[in-house]
């Protein structure tokens, strides 16, 4: 019930502060920059963003290879976009959606779920530890090049040392077989009303990391290349801007994209609305702004990476349903030729 109230009030936040960004700016500008992009400009725009799934997907089958299941990549590509939407919509850092994909990945294919779990887990931390590599670059960058106000400065400091903190405690954890999530959940059971819950699910815990343990010892020429697929996919994202930009006759320099991608992003970490509705368009007002870009189109981006993600959802939703059928299709068909 709590959560459901929150979700309700985080909703109602997102869209009341989506609503005020364009109540309060001049709406005829945003979209006439919008239009300005044209018809190449968006395909660019939009076909960058699907690239990035792309080889996101391919990151995937590879680590998913490497504990000896060939499965379809075109399975695996609807279960990773199915699983980021789901993520994108979720008030949360960046996660939400792998559930998502161990479930649908093992049904459909009928592998053991701590199997699928752990390619899931692996897969995750190599995609943020690229996206934390981006961001570290452009937080330096930015420290160097910009005279930020005090409060933001400490800010990117005391962020950046948390990731780069918890990174290195997963990877240690991973590279060395320490069961992290094991001792973790070993003292969650020290709490009584948390003790039940807890121990049900330890086993599973347990299965899981021993696979995890496989990808950083026995499979790291696998890791390896899934990582540097994510490289390219962090490289992709922090292109994006320019991407737009560059239709609108405005070249950024690297300096300018490593303070983009940096602020951004820490920003959209901490989102607390679905899709971090609100947030990211009066985020992406004062971040643009301290490279002189006008309110309007750091708007006029915004909505474009709106549209984008837009599209995603459609796909993510058309294929969901396409699989849910199939599924229900094909049990009630078993179910009566078993009758």
């Amino acid at each position: 019930m709590r959560k459901n109230i929150a979700l309700f009030i985080s909703t109602g936040a997102g869209i009341a502060l989506f609503i005020l960004v364009f109540y309060l700016f001049n709406a005829i500008k945003v979209f006439s920059h919008l239009t300005k992009v044209g018809y190449l400009g968006i395909c660019v725009f939009v076909g960058n963003v699907f690239l990035i799934m792309v080889i996101g997907g391919l990151s995937w089958q590879i680590i998913i290879r490497a504990y000896g299941q060939n499965l379809p990549f075109k399975d695996v590509l609807i279960i990773k976009i199915i699983g980021s939407v789901v993520s994108y919509l979720t008030p949360s850092m960046y996660i939400g959606g792998e559930p998502i994909r161990i479930y649908l990945l093992g049904k459909k294919h009928e592998v053991p779920m701590t199997r699928i779990g752990a390619t899931v887990v692996v897969d995750k931390f190599l995609e943020l530890g690229a996206g934390l590599f981006y961001i570290f670059l452009g937080s330096i960058y930015t420290l160097l090049y910009y005279a930020l106000p005090l409060q933001v400065f400490l800010l990117l400091v005391v962020i950046n040392a948390l990731f780069v903190i918890a990174a290195v405690i997963f990877l240690v954890s991973f590279v060395f077989k320490k069961a992290l999530f094991s001792t973790i959940l070993n003292f969650m059971a020290k709490i009584k009303p948390l003790k039940k819950p807890v121990k049900s699910i330890m086993p599973f815990i347990a299965r899981l990391e021993k696979d995890i343990f496989f990808a950083f010892g026995r499979h790291k020429k696998s890791t390896i290349q899934a990582f540097l697929l994510n490289l390219v996919v962090g490289g992709l994202i922090f292109i994006k801007p320019a991407i737009f930009f560059y239709f609108l006759h405005r070249i950024f320099t690297l300096s300018e994209l490593s303070l983009l991608f940096a602020l951004t992003h820490i920003i959209l970490a901490f989102q607390f609305t679905p899709c971090a509705l609100g947030i990211l368009e009066w985020g992406e007002i004062g971040i643009f702004s301290i490279i002189g870009v006008q309110s309007e189109k750091a708007l006029a981006y915004t909505l474009m990476v709106r549209i984008a993600d837009l599209l995603l959802v459609v796909v993510a939703v058309v294929t969901g349903l396409h699989i849910g059928v199939r599924y229900l299709w094909g049990k009630s068909s078993v179910e009566k030729s078993q009758g």
